[in-house]
């Protein structure tokens, strides 16, 4: 049966000091080394006294730079918060209606039509655009794009011009549209003079504008109007007078 052993005063009085207790019969070629309990806690080894120095220095406080970043971000959320809903209830209140468009005249030049021929086609293109809104006018910005296609052949395009157009107003705009280098193959030369045998020449004119809505001195959003028009011609050489006409116009509101 194993003996128990218990501890001497010396041992007593080591632990109420606070220092290690060593061990009575160290293993033969080892040392132990007492170190008081302060230093070993709160002095650092010299190569990590400058780390110590510099994250003990440190302030916690948010720097200005930050704290200016974060007022410049909170701030464009409100802004944008209140463009919003004060957008929303611009439509919801007034209910602005979509322009109406359609195609008044169109006439040509240049168009030869020879199979695999390079040809470029000059449109002269009357647009006529009618704003129904009461005290609602139109900005119609640059960047716009009109273009008049026979079937899949792009023949040419080109641009409104940029203005005002007041409420409940009709107005005429005249567009001049080039095309270079198009090349009709077999196929759509044939369909071509088939349909000016027949006196309908199907074309289709494309038609997308920026426009801004004003409302005393408030404008909208850059708006996007769409206009897909389908016209049936006599011919496409001279003035080219057109019989029938569909126009489908849309407003992207973002």
């Amino acid at each position: 049966m194993a003996e128990r052993v218990h501890p001497t005063d010396s041992d007593a009085a080591s632990a109420h000091s606070g220092q290690a207790i060593p061990p009575k019969n160290p293993p033969p070629g080892t040392y132990v080394i007492q170190l008081p309990k302060d230093q070993v806690y709160r002095v650092p080894p010299p190569e990590n006294a400058s780390r110590f120095d510099l994250y003990s220095r440190r302030n916690t406080r948010p720097s200005f730079c930050r704290r200016f970043l974060c007022s410049i971000l909170l701030l464009i959320t409100v802004l944008l918060l209140l463009f919003a809903i004060v957008s929303g209830l611009f439509f919801l209140i007034l209910q602005p209606l979509s322009p109406r468009y359609s195609i008044l005249a169109i006439s040509t030049k240049g168009m030869q039509i020879r199979p695999n021929a390079s040809i470029s086609p000059q449109f002269n293109v009357t647009v006529r655009a009618e704003n129904p809104n009461k005290k609602i006018g139109i900005y119609y910005e640059r960047n716009s794009n009109i273009s008049v296609n026979f079937g899949d052949v792009m023949l040419c395009k080109g641009a409104l011009p940029a203005l005002y157009q007041p409420w409940r107003n009709v107005t005429v705009m005249a567009a001049k549209l080039k095309g270079s280098g198009i090349k009709l193959s077999s196929s759509a030369v044939k369909a071509l003079k088939d349909s000016e045998k027949q006196g309908k020449v199907k074309l289709k004119v494309d038609l997308r504008a920026p426009i801004k809505m004003k409302l005393y001195w408030m404008k909208t959003w850059t708006i996007r109007a769409k206009v897909s028009c389908e016209i049936w011609v006599k011919k496409v050489t001279g003035e080219a007078k057109a019989t029938e006409k569909k126009c489908e116009h849309s407003l992207k509101l973002w």
